[in-house]
């Protein structure tokens, strides 16, 4: 009991890199590993760095590291001798990840489309399973450039070039990603359409804004604020006012576009110095002072955004599909105590967030995820008529996984439901792949089930790079200089890099 309820605690312990061995489908022996090029151990750091850090492999080749090699008396290599090296460990880490996805029966992609600081357009696919000794994996596969104006037809070509190019045929059951208006393509190709989450947070929270000027305008006096003080000049005035008055000496952040979670941080550092801020520009730029009605409705909407960010906070690189349904109960929640308060920003995001989300306990994805996830399983089967439907669909992925093992017991299969669902609910800090890892030999048809639903993730990139603003600065800076040829192979390192351990 003990050992299972320590395994049970671990939630969020990484995609793999502490699976040194394993059993089953997806077990690895020594031949797995990938082999990281002639130099031995001296290349194994460097190629660790330029990989983890997505930096170009011509790096080696620039002043100040050709610098450092001589402090430390040793040659670097040459660039064509690096790409070589990357080349090479592609190759390998190519054929691992295509052994494994060999062995899986269900798989989920998800699609990333992303831009480059020139405006160039990328899409970024990773598969997505929970393998036999119920670790969360997800692979990298392919990055391809789309075409400037492209449309949903051409995201799902590239989808189905990548599922041929890896032979994942009739695997694929779902596709998470970031683009609109894909469901009718998404459908004739044989997939199911997940909306990323974190997307979808950016339209409601868009669409709020263009549904109110006065809430929109207050956004925009803020945006103009932010850039004003992005210059010098005025980052030295405003630091001078903060050294004054005491404050904390931080620049204000910027936001550009409609996210939440940039304005919402931007709002946030203007609220904390809002009277160095103020200071600066009586002096200077008196057109951008704020009226005590915009400072109201500033923290009005930042308090709603809280609510949007207290859900979202990563802790995880990857996050279930299990959690949407809980999460948007929870920010409807404290929306709904802040209307009460007299929040009228929150009553407005509201009504946009239900109807995006309006029919999400409809959705078998959303709602077998959830069911299936000891810790939100009593969550999903709450609303009024949804137990039965959820219970029935259920019972018959059982019954089709037992007559492919032409074992059909259907009433083993209801007591086998029955059981786990009278079970105690898992508290919210345990990890329910440990869970099912548990329960596997006693419940196999369910627990093949949960495997196919839990693997599917909410975000079309990863979580902590979605809900982490610095973050994906961060990597949007290194993806945009990475040399386009070479950028689908360095994005396959850096994405598969666990598989170095």
């Amino acid at each position: 009991m003990q050992r299972f309820e320590h395994s049970l605690r671990r939630t969020g312990q990484g995609r793999g890199r502490y699976n040194h061995g394993g059993r089953g489908r997806t077990g690895r022996g020594r031949r797995d590993r990938p082999y990281h090029g002639g130099r031995g151990d001296q290349m194994k750091p460097l190629l660790d760095m330029i990989i983890s850090d997505l930096h170009p492999h011509t790096i080696v080749e620039e002043p100040g590291f050709l610098r450092f090699f001589e402090s430390i008396s040793q040659s670097p290599p040459t660039s064509p001798a690096m790409l070589s090296e990357l080349q090479s460990l592609i190759s390998q880490m190519k054929r691992i990840v295509q052994e494994r996805l060999e062995r899986e029966d269900n798989v989920a992609l998800s699609s990333e489309v992303w831009n480059t600081t020139t405006n160039k357009t990328y899409m970024t696919t990773t598969c997505h399973l929970i393998d036999d000794t119920w670790t969360r994996q997800a692979y990298v596969l392919e990055t391809k450039s789309l075409p400037e104006e492209y449309k949903a037809s051409h995201v799902v070509g590239q989808l189905r070039k990548i599922a041929d190019t890896w032979r994942l045929g009739n695997k694929i059951k779902v596709v998470v990603t970031n683009v609109d208006g894909m469901k009718k393509d998404i459908k004739k190709a044989g997939w199911d359409l997940i909306p990323c989450f974190a997307n979808t947070l950016d339209v409601v929270f868009k669409e709020t804004l263009e549904a109110s000027s006065d809430w929109k305008e207050v956004v925009q006096r803020c945006y103009e604020i932010s850039e004003y003080f992005s210059h010098a000049e005025a980052q030295g005035q405003l630091k001078r006012a903060q050294i004054k008055m005491g404050f904390k000496q931080h620049n204000l952040v910027e936001s550009k576009g409609d996210q939440w979670l940039s304005t919402l941080n931007m709002l946030v550092r203007i609220s904390e110095q809002h009277q160095a801020v103020r200071e600066v520009l009586l002096e200077f730029k008196c057109d951008l002072l704020l009226s005590e009605h915009e400072l109201k409705n500033i923290m009005k909407t930042t308090s709603c955004l809280e609510a949007f960010k207290h859900v979202t906070s990563p802790a995880e690189r990857y996050y279930s599909l299990s959690n949407i349904i809980p999460q948007v109960e929870s920010i409807k929640k404290k929306l709904l105590d802040l209307q009460r308060g007299g929040n009228e920003f929150a009553k407005e995001l509201a009504q946009h967030l239900n109807h995006h989300f309006s029919k999400a306990k409809e959705n078998d994805w959303l709602t077998l995820s959830a069911t299936l996830d000891p810790r939100h399983r009593d969550i999903a089967l709450s609303e009024k008529g949804a137990s039965a439907r959820i219970q029935k669909t259920i019972i018959a992925e059982m019954k089709h996984l037992a007559e492919e093992r032409s074992f059909i017991q259907p009433d083993s299969l209801h007591k086998d439901l029955r059981r786990y669902l009278e079970k105690k609910r898992l508290p919210i800090d345990w990890d329910p792949l440990a869970f099912w890892n548990f329960q596997k030999g006693e419940d196999w048809n369910l627990s093949e089930v949960a495997r196919k639903y839990l693997a599917v993730v909410l975000t079309a990139g990863p979580a902590d790079i979605a809900f982490d603003t610095e973050k994906a600065r961060l990597v949007a800076s290194r993806r945009s200089n990475l040399d386009p040829e070479h950028l689908n192979m360095m994005l396959f390192l850096n994405g598969n890099r666990f598989l170095l351990s």
